[in-house]
């Protein structure tokens, strides 16, 4: 059946390919790599995407994902019309109406209770152009502490741990680091199956130069599988990991004493936490051999170069922001940042995430700033001219708006591409509050999980459908084009955000005629800024195929890499770090964090560590690959990896129906019995949502598990570290719904 799909699939390529009246320039939509390609247009519909071969982040090669890409444009599932709730049901409604609707609710619920009232949720698919007319509403315009996006969910804690070591939340890196690395260490992330080209470049660096390979995963996967060696940490670990790796560099004086004494401070204060690590106590606390734990301190303090790649498994584990912090003393304390082949280069899950970490999507202002520095405040509010609109503090998480909606102070949530109805830990508790709430859902599809609990639903335009830009994990801003119209009624979220904006009264700080204005407008935010883009225009990074930041006006190129001079933007006049960190204006810090063992501990209700994750076939929570047939017919269900003697202790087998139960709730998946994870662990995909909600069908969603634990400095919930048990169900037996389980 597989081939059959992919033979049909093949020659409808082929076909495309030959039929094709003109390829447009874009970039991808899917994750934060940027590659670059062409979307074929015949008779103005989108029906084939090809890579760009002059792309320096491809360089000609797309992933499974990618190439299919265009198959959503034109899905018969595709949201055309605004919709409201009319007791049961949704019906269709005139966008004027749906306007009215909106701004009326607004109003009320600021009379009624503040801009505390308001919630805004948006995702990492939007355009950077899109963001930054979102954020002047919510912060300059409706003054409401509530606005997050879905970056809280995939990098809030990687932005937390660069502005406490480096001063400000930006990838020192590029991709060229990984082309020249001696060394490159993996830690928490699998960049085979989630950033495919990134691992392309690596496998290339491996047969040209032979680089060495460091993994450090729970999970066998193909990247641990062909390391040199694969440190098997257990599920939330990580700190004693890195601290005993560094504890040898100190310990062997693998160190870069100059760039210590010039560029950082902090150092004592590291050595002595590090000092309760030796690897064999850090072996006992990790699983990891000791003798491997220094075989991994010797090839990264003994090679001249190397990159540490990081991702979802140190965001969302254990002590995530202490961990990226670590991960950057690593490379602070061997001098292996700011110039060729070094940097710790986190990977980013969607396409514009970092475009809306600059824009304030992680709690900053644009331009990098820090809302509780009242300068960086003045600034914005001055050339916004909303003086007293923006709060002197960093705004709510998703986590609080739910918590402000369960004591009944927020009455208004807009959701903005993103899907929490799948993607929020501890699913009974989101979906309550998605119940109490008034709930406008703007995305591109319907039906959609989290648009089942919707009053109001507009819809929106995609990539291939509206012009803007995005930048990518190494700050590379690319363009993405406009080849084809919007189905039916459906508006870009550039034109919804400021229609809001005028049926609110605020219309003269929305002026622009279209999205390039609106990128003209922000870059004087970023002048002399450290994400300055005054450098970049839309024809520049058309010809020139992305542009890093920053690019000064005048500037020639952008920069490929970040503190190459050694001195860092901890100055409190630059900086979206405050405080202590202050005290050393121009050096990198150097955290003595503490160690805190994963909790809740495992016990006999609970014996197994839950892992959650990603499959290359499918994307976050399936909104769009779940509609492409050549995807979900690879992975069409949910399954449970087991390690196969817990499997055989339990009496499962390949196939079997399986119920994982926690303490928060439970999933009915299929059993995957295989060594890829280890004795005592399991893994479940996160992307499955359940099929339809109102039809109160078995849950399946991998967030029914998790907790709402968070990383306590960025608020990131800890989904890679929980407990649960397995129970094989037997064939023929049904199973009940929890009780309150919101389905």
């Amino acid at each position: 059946m597989y081939n059959l799909e992919f033979r049909r699939s093949l020659e409808e390529l082929l076909h495309n390919e030959e039929t094709v009246d003109s390829w447009i320039y874009t970039t991808c939509g899917y994750c934060g790599t940027g590659c670059g390609l062409y979307l074929g247009v015949k008779k103005g519909r989108a029906v084939a995407v090809k890579p760009n071969p002059s792309s320096s982040v491809n360089q000609g090669q797309l992933c499974l994902k990618g190439i299919y890409a265009w198959k959503t444009l034109e899905h018969p599932e595709r949201a055309t019309r605004p919709l409201r709730r009319v007791g049961e049901k949704m019906v269709p409604i005139t966008w004027e109406e749906a306007h009215e609707t909106l701004a009326r609710k607004i109003r009320e619920a600021l009379e009624q209770g503040g801009p505390e009232a308001i919630g805004i949720y948006h995702g990492g698919q939007l355009t950077l152009e899109e963001y930054y007319a979102l954020h002047k509403l919510a912060k300059g315009v409706l003054g409401t502490p509530n606005i997050d996006a879905n970056t809280r969910l995939c990098m809030a804690s990687t932005s937390m741990g660069y502005i406490r070591s480096f001063g400000i939340d930006a990838p020192p890196g590029c991709y060229e680091d990984l082309d020249t690395a001696e060394v490159i260490f993996i830690l928490g992330a699998n960049p085979a199956e989630m950033h495919p080209q990134v691992w392309q470049r690596i496998l290339r660096n491996r047969q040209r130069k032979g680089t060495k390979l460091i993994v450090a995963d729970p999970r066998l996967t193909l990247p641990a599988s062909v390391a040199d060696l694969h440190l098997r940490l257990r599920c939330g670990s990580n700190i004693p990991l890195v601290y005993s790796i560094i504890y040898v560099l100190i310990r062997e004086n693998l160190l870069d004493w100059g760039f210590i004494t010039k560029a950082t401070a902090g150092f004592e204060d590291l050595k002595v936490a590090a000092q309760d690590f030796p690897p064999e106590v850090a072996q006992e606390l990790t699983g990891v051999p000791a003798r491997d734990i220094i075989q991994a301190a010797h090839l990264f303090g003994r090679a001249a170069t190397a990159v540490t790649l990081f991702c979802q498994g140190v965001n969302q584990s254990l002590q995530a922001v202490d961990t990226v912090t670590l991960i950057n003393s690593l490379h602070l304390i061997t001098g292996k940042i700011g110039r060729p082949g070094c940097a710790p280069l986190s990977l980013t899950g969607q396409s514009s995430s970092l475009s809306m970490r600059e824009i304030g999507g992680a709690g900053s202002l644009p331009g990098l700033r820090n809302p509780k520095n009242p300068r960086h405040r003045h600034e914005v509010a001055r050339f916004w001219g909303v003086e007293e609109k923006i709060l002197p503090q960093h705004t709510n998480d998703i986590h609080t708006m739910l918590e402000l909606i369960d004591a009944g102070r927020l009455r208004v949530l807009w959701v903005i591409g993103t899907n929490p109805a799948v993607s929020l830990p501890d699913q009974q508790y989101v979906r309550r509050q998605l119940e109490r709430v008034f709930l406008v859902v703007q995305d591109i599809f319907y039906p959609l999980e989290t648009a089942y609990y919707a009053d109001l639903f507009l819809p929106a335009a995609q990539w291939g459908e509206k012009t803007g830009t995005i930048t990518n994990s190494e700050r590379r801003v690319n363009l993405v084009q406009k080849v084809t119209q919007p189905p039916g009624k459906a508006q870009d979220d550039l034109t919804i955000i400021c229609q809001v904006a005028r049926n609110l009264g605020a219309g003269r700080l929305f002026p622009w005629p279209g999205p390039e204005e609106v990128f003209n407008e922000l870059k004087e935010l970023t002048r002399h800024r450290p994400n300055d883009l005054t450098g970049i225009t839309y024809n520049r990074l058309k010809a020139e195929g992305g542009i890093q930041w920053p690019c000064p006006e005048g500037a020639k190129t952008g920069t490929a890499r970040l503190y190459t001079d050694g001195f860092f933007p901890t100055d409190p006049a630059v900086s979206q770090a405050y405080g202590e960190f202050n005290a050393n204006p121009g050096r990198a810090k150097l955290w003595a964090v503490p160690y805190h063992p994963p909790s809740p501990f495992k016990d006999p209700d609970y014996p197994f560590w839950l892992n959650t994750g990603r499959v290359i076939e499918h994307y976050h929570t399936r909104t769009k690959t779940k509609r492409i047939l050549e995807l979900n017919v690879l992975i069409p269900q949910p399954f449970v990896e087991i390690n196969p003697q817990d499997a055989a202790a339990l009496g499962i087998k390949e196939g079997d129906w399986v119920k994982v139960v926690s303490r928060q709730g439970w999933v009915k998946v299929r059993a995957r019995v295989t060594p890829v994870v280890s004795k005592g662990e399991v893994f479940l995909p996160f992307h499955f949502g359940d099929l339809d909600p109102g039809e109160r069908q078995q849950p399946q969603a991998a967030n029914h598990l998790t907790s709402r634990i968070t990383d306590p400095i960025s608020r990131q919930p800890l989904t890679k570290v929980g407990t649960c048990r397995l129970e094989k169900i037997e064939s023929g037996k049904e199973l009940s719904l929890l009780p309150n389980s919101g389905l």
